[in-house]
């Protein structure tokens, strides 16, 4: 029971922005394609990190959401979604899971490395980068459209 009341307490110091204006670690993973991306590459961008599993419920609601909305609202904007798949590298499970729930964000390969440098307590977890790579705000779990673009309208204007 203490474990878990210290990890409630952890998120929240996290999600309170205890990390804003850290430097957000520059991975390098793979796309589904085989492509290697950079989060530097995006640099300029206010990017979404989203850390999120084919296994998880909430995931399998938001992202669809989280779809529709930044293509509508944000894609020409200078923003961009990277989802970052933690429990399989099976691209065709991957890829299923993706047609099913109705996404389609650049996926990333997952990476423990990446894990460790994020602190990602499960999923889904959401990290919006500034785009001067820093960490704007760590995010957990079920999230309202409006605290997504509260930060991302800030971060734009940055």
């Amino acid at each position: 029971m203490r474990k878990i009341i210290y990890l409630f307490l952890f998120i929240i110091f996290l999600s309170n922005s205890s990390l804003a204006g850290l430097k957000a670690y520059d991975f390098k993973l793979k796309t589904l394609e085989g492509k290697e991306v950079r989060l530097s590459d995006y640099r300029g961008k206010v990017v979404i990190l989203i850390f999120w599993a084919t296994t998880c419920p909430v995931c399998e609601r938001e992202m669809p959401v989280l779809s529709k909305w930044y293509y509508e609202k944000y894609k020409d904007k200078g923003v961009e979604i990277l989802a970052i798949v933690i429990n399989t590298k099976d691209k065709k499970k991957i890829k299923k899971t993706m047609e099913k729930w109705g996404f389609d964000f650049v996926v990333l390969l997952p990476d423990k490395d990446v894990f460790r440098k994020y602190f990602v307590p499960g999923t889904p977890t959401f990290y919006i980068i500034r785009k001067d790579g820093t960490v704007g705000k760590m995010l957990f779990g079920k999230q309202k459209i409006k605290t997504f673009e509260k930060y991302i309208e800030k971060f734009l204007k940055d």
